[in-house]
């Protein structure tokens, strides 16, 4: 059990390790933190910190830096005493409503400025498909066997789905079918209309071409890579040691792969969440993960991340993406 005086201790020691990038010793501490206590006290209780894991000792110095575990420790006190309400972010607020129609521009906008704002590397993944909102469904015959539909969001995006279709299938059919479509569906999800069409029965269209339509639509949404948006990539390469290629080449690889978008939809909700160091991924070492998710104008919602060396200050993160 860490006493009171050991938490301060450990908090200064993350916090200025943070700060000053090299192990901390006694002396530092009660230096720049005017601690009423002696440096013999401190050196004890960091001895202590070493002894439960939560302080390493390095061979190049006296001094001490945090361990993950040390850090996990220091950042769940400060997710306990920092109020999670969302909090609006009138620099958001403002780009939004200039750009609200171009949801791709306003997500791609956002990580860079959250990149820019926190001096780390940014990943926002676009909102899930099934969840988007339908505007208006259309039909359009390509040629007599040939079907494109064309589903159109409420955030502005747009689906075209290719069905191959007999051609005894007249016009008069089609518009009867976008009509029913629209008339149920309009302001619905996309995953309520999926999960609906199969049990339609409906006397003027045949159930075959239902279900080509909605084969056609899963097979071309669940084939498709999640939209993913990077900002500032150079800030992460930039924190990160140097000297250890290998781990850099890992770290860049894994951001760029689908396996973030895999992490982030598990282990991401509407609370602020941190991982450190293993328990991201257990080849890769240094990096820590704050996540959220993020929701615009009721119908656009998805997940946001910073990503940046363990020695991150988690402080100023947090309270930048408390405002989604």
């Amino acid at each position: 059990m860490i006493t009171e005086r050991q938490l301060q201790i450990l908090n200064v020691i993350v916090e200025d390790y943070v700060e000053l990038g090299q192990p901390i010793g006694s002396k530092s501490i009660i230096e720049r933190h005017q601690l009423p206590i002696s440096p013999a006290t401190v050196r004890n209780e960091m001895k202590q910190l070493e002894d439960l894991d939560l302080l390493e000792k390095t061979h190049t110095s006296s001094g001490r830096i945090p361990s993950e575990s040390g850090i996990r420790h220091y950042v769940d006190q400060l997710l306990k005493s920092k109020s999670q309400s969302k909090k609006s972010a009138n620099w958001f607020n403002q780009f939004h409503d200039e750009n609200q129609y171009d949801v791709n521009a306003m997500l791609k906008w956002l990580a860079l400025e959250i990149s820019n704002r926190s001096h780390y590397t940014t990943v926002v993944l676009g909102p899930n498909k099934f969840s988007r909102y339908i505007f208006e469904i259309h039909f359009v015959r390509v040629n007599p066997t040939h079907l494109m539909s064309v589903i159109v969001f409420t955030d502005g995006y747009v689906e075209k789905v290719h069905v191959q279709v007999l051609e005894s299938l007249n016009q008069q059919q089609i518009e009867k079918l976008m009509n029913y479509l629209n008339q149920h569906f309009k302001q619905n999800t996309l995953s309520t209309m999926i999960n609906t069409l199969e049990s339609l029965t409906l006397s003027f269209i045949d159930r075959n071409f239902i279900k080509k339509f909605k084969h056609a639509l899963l097979t071309q949404i669940n084939n498709q890579s999640e939209e993913m948006f990077l900002g500032g990539k150079m800030h992460l390469i930039e924190a990160m040691d140097v000297t250890n290629i290998t781990m850099i080449q890992s770290i860049l690889k894994y951001l760029e792969s689908e396996r973030i978008a895999q992490f982030l939809n598990e282990t991401t909700n509407d609370s602020i969440s941190v991982n450190i160091g293993q328990e991201i991924n257990k080849d890769l070492h240094g990096i820590s993960i704050v996540s959220t998710n993020y929701e615009i104008s009721g119908d656009i919602s998805g997940h946001l991340a910073v990503i940046g060396p363990t020695a991150m200050h988690y402080n100023k993160v947090i309270q930048l993406l408390n405002h989604f």
